[in-house]
């Protein structure tokens, strides 16, 4: 409804007016976002908007080639989302973590799965990195993990639902 849709546009805007956000960000200005029920509906319209944006480069016809990347600490979630996005189950990559690096993801092991997968004739497509996973709080290196998927054209969502 109009009314809703106006709301909408309404509450976006605030958080983004808290946060001193340029303009541009903005229902106001040039940009937006959504309010969605779930965290699911929320990684999934992420996902398919990765999607097809890697498969208007690559071609429809290579879906099958996509790949995704999480963390062993990522929310189960995203396995659920992928599936339902048509990433083949075979191409969704768990990165282990480790107790030394507090179990955040490590953008050296990103970088030699990915590696691994374009040598493979895999297409990168897509990460999820964490700000407060729900076991532990954990944080991953937001930074360097996006140093290491620009380079590779890899759409970065950041999942702080818990913690952000």
């Amino acid at each position: 409804s109009p009314a809703a849709t106006e709301l909408e546009a309404l509450v976006m805007d605030w958080p983004g007016q808290m946060l001193k956000l340029p303009k541009t960000f903005l229902f106001s200005g040039e940009g937006g976002g959504v309010l969605l029920g779930t965290t699911c509906e929320a990684i999934l319209c992420t996902l398919v908007a990765a999607r097809e944006k890697k498969l208007s480069q690559v071609g429809k016809e290579k879906i099958g080639k996509l790949v995704v990347y999480a963390s062993d600490q990522t929310h189960s979630v995203l396995q659920k989302a992928a599936q339902i996005a048509g990433i083949h189950p075979a191409n969704f990559r768990v990165i282990k973590t480790k107790r030394s690096s507090f179990f955040a993801l490590s953008p050296d092991s990103l970088l030699s799965t990915i590696l691994l997968d374009v040598e493979n004739g895999l297409i990168p497509c897509f990460l999820c990195a964490t700000v407060g996973t729900t076991a532990i709080a954990t944080i991953d290196p937001v930074g360097p993990l996006c140093s290491v998927a620009k380079d590779y054209g890899i759409w970065v969502h950041v999942d702080a639902a818990y913690a952000g």
